[in-house]
């Protein structure tokens, strides 16, 4: 899957997921086998890995029952190893995992920071991230790799949402070629910029082909959203080859 000239690494980079109780995990087991085929260096979450439903600001009290937190548990549990299983059957080495957390994952700091009683009875580590052996960085952080940097969304870095096409507080700002998620769509963006081009890019979603039209918190915007993954060919210094997979393309 690497050309001979190679000189950069292989990205897989995966969008908001949204792990629910209500929807199966058959999309990441195919997403896995994607990555097992195509071998990448480093496979990037973008973060809401876990929708986070019994946290759900947007919902009722009857959604912030304790049972469905040990629900959100498991769901993103099963989804990680349905993701890694088909790369560990595979016998290949394991490529670098991060996870730059997403606002879902923050309903957990949030939460325990309005309800003091939780603290040390749940945290973002019952996820299962550092126990599948990913890199987590924190909401608001951002990974750098292969001169990438990779952030839930600007937003975060900023204090509002940002839009990464907006000349005024997006990519031209940042002055780097940068991968966000949040919004759901996808675009790729490059940029001249001084001596080189940065690039925009946003990971659209892998979301359950159900969920779009259904959850509270995306059911307005839902007809924008496009289920995908990407592939950063050769990736070095910023720059990279760019391939958008959508995930019908993979049968689901």
């Amino acid at each position: 899957k690497r050309t001979r000239m190679s000189r950069g690494i292989k990205i897989l980079c995966l969008g908001d997921y949204h792990a629910h109780p209500d929807y199966n995990n058959k999309r990441a087991t195919v997403i896995g086998q994607f990555a097992a085929e195509e071998q990448p260096d480093v496979i990037v979450q973008i973060g809401d890995w876990g929708d986070i439903v019994s946290l759900n600001t947007h919902g009722t009290k009857l959604e912030l029952e304790g049972a469905r937190w040990k629900d959100d548990v498991a769901v993103c549990q099963d989804a990680l190893d349905c993701l890694l299983a088909p790369i560990h059957r595979r016998k290949r080495k394991m490529p670098r995992r991060v996870i730059t957390l997403g606002n879902h994952e923050q309903r957990i700091n949030r939460w325990i920071a309005q309800e003091p009683r939780f603290e040390g009875t749940m945290s973002v580590d019952d996820l299962g991230f550092k126990a599948h052996g990913f890199e987590v960085f924190p909401f608001g952080r951002e990974a750098e790799i292969a001169g990438f940097d990779f952030v839930h969304h600007l937003g975060s870095q900023t204090g509002r949402a940002a839009s990464i096409s907006s000349p005024a507080n997006g990519i031209k700002s940042v002055g780097k070629s940068t991968v966000v998620g949040h919004s759901h769509i996808a675009q790729h963006i490059p940029v001249p910029y001084k001596h080189r081009t940065v690039h925009g890019l946003d990971l659209g979603c892998t979301i359950h082909r159900d969920m779009g039209h259904s959850e509270n918190w995306s059911h307005p915007t839902a007809h924008k959203y496009r289920r995908c993954v990407w592939i950063l060919d050769n990736a070095e210094n910023g720059d990279a080859d760019f391939r958008e997979i959508r995930l019908s393309s993979l049968g689901v």
